[in-house]
């Protein structure tokens, strides 16, 4: 009985492994299509920089980027912390061109609250201010 259970614990610790290793290649394949596929059209890959005309096909494309970056937070428990770091740096990084930060700002809004708090406060460095003491509270 002992060992059946040792024997399970093992095999769910080496699932877990397995898990997260299969998580991580399946989130640096992701971003490697999207990288590659923008080295393929460099229209695409001004519409993340933000030197090309605004038009619909660059808004969907930095749209896939921001959804990729949603799926990233959404398995961040895969992630150890050293790879977790290195994530936010990439995603931090990313994060600093113009275009990408502007169209967070308009469309950031259509995400689910916690990941609109990860980018606003882990990523942007967003502090939302506390209320003033003895104020109203804001009518919606």
């Amino acid at each position: 009985m002992v060992t059946a259970l040792a024997s399970l614990a093992v095999e769910q610790h080496l699932t877990r492994i397995q898990n997260n290793d299969e998580a991580k290649a399946r989130h640096y394949d992701r971003a490697q299509t999207l990288i590659l596929r923008a080295l393929d059209d460099p229209g695409l890959l001004e519409a993340i920089s933000g030197t090309s005309d605004e038009n619909q096909k660059h808004r969907r494309y930095r749209q896939l980027w921001f959804n990729h970056v949603e799926m990233i937070f959404r398995q961040r428990r895969f992630f150890d912390r050293q790879h977790w770091q290195g994530t936010l740096n990439d995603i931090r990084s990313f994060m600093n061109m113009p275009a990408m930060r502007d169209h967070w700002g308009s469309h950031g809004h259509y995400y689910a609250g916690d990941f609109r708090r990860f980018m606003d406060r882990d990523i942007l460095g967003i502090v939302a201010e506390a209320p003033l003491a003895g104020a109203p509270p804001i009518a919606d």
